[in-house]
C-alpha cells in the first residue's frame, strides 16, 4: 500500500473517530470522572476492539459474524447495561474529590468498558468491510493487512487519546450538581441508544 493511500486512510479515520459518538462520551466521562488514565484505558478497550472488528471485516468474515449474531447481542446489552449503570451512579452520586489514579474501578474496569461498548456495535464490523475497500485494494497480504490494521489503531489511539485528555480537564465542572447530572444522563443515554440497536 502506498504512503500516500495510507495517509489518506489515516485521514479519513481521524475524521470519522472525531464525530461524536457513544465511545466518545466513554472516553471523556471516564477521563473526566477518574482521571486521564481511565480515559485512556477506555480509548485503549475500544481501539483493541475496533481492531478485532477492522480484522475480521478484512478477512472476510461477515458470514460468519453474523452466526455468532447472539454473542454479539450479548455484549451489546451487557454494555448497554454497563453504560446506564455507570451514568445512573454518576448522576445520584455526591461530591467528592476526584479518586487517586489507582484507586478502586481500576484501569482494566475502564478498558473493559470500552472493549463492551464497541464490540456491542456489531455494526462497526459493516462499517469496516464496506469502509476499507475505498482505500485497500485486492489481493490482501499479510503486509497489506497489518499497514491497515496499524493505521487504524494509530488514528484512534490519536483521536480518543486526546478526547481522554481534554476529559481529564473537565474534573472540576464534573464535581458540580448539574454537571453530573449532564455527564450521568449522556451515559444513560448512549445505554438506552445503545440497547436500542
Amino acid at each position: 500500500m502506498s504512503l500516500a493511500a495510507l495517509l489518506s486512510l489515516f485521514l479519513a479515520l481521524i475524521a470519522l473517530a472525531l464525530l461524536p459518538s457513544s465511545s466518545v462520551a466513554l472516553v471523556v466521562v471516564r477521563s473526566a470522572e477518574r482521571g486521564i488514565g481511565h480515559g485512556l484505558a477506555a480509548a485503549a478497550g475500544i481501539t483493541l476492539a475496533d481492531l478485532l472488528l477492522a480484522a475480521l471485516a478484512l478477512a472476510g468474515w461477515q458470514a460468519a459474524m453474523e452466526s455468532l449474531g447472539s454473542l454479539f447481542q450479548l455484549l451489546r446489552w451487557l454494555a448497554a447495561a454497563y453504560l446506564v449503570w455507570f451514568g445512573w451512579t454518576l448522576w445520584f452520586r455526591q461530591p467528592t474529590t476526584r479518586p487517586p489514579s489507582g484507586a478502586a474501578g481500576s484501569w482494566g474496569t475502564s478498558l473493559l468498558a470500552g472493549l463492551m461498548l464497541t464490540l456491542g456495535d456489531i455494526k462497526a464490523l459493516v462499517f469496516y468491510a464496506s469502509f476499507f475497500p475505498l482505500f485497500v485494494a485486492a489481493p490482501l497480504t499479510p503486509l497489506l493487512c497489518l499497514q491497515v490494521l496499524g493505521t487504524t489503531a494509530a488514528a484512534l489511539l490519536l483521536v480518543k487519546g486526546t478526547y481522554a485528555l481534554l476529559g481529564s480537564r473537565l474534573s472540576s465542572p464534573l464535581e458540580q450538581p448539574a454537571a453530573r447530572k449532564l455527564g450521568g444522563g449522556l451515559m444513560i443515554g448512549c445505554g438506552l441508544w445503545l440497547a436500542s440497536r
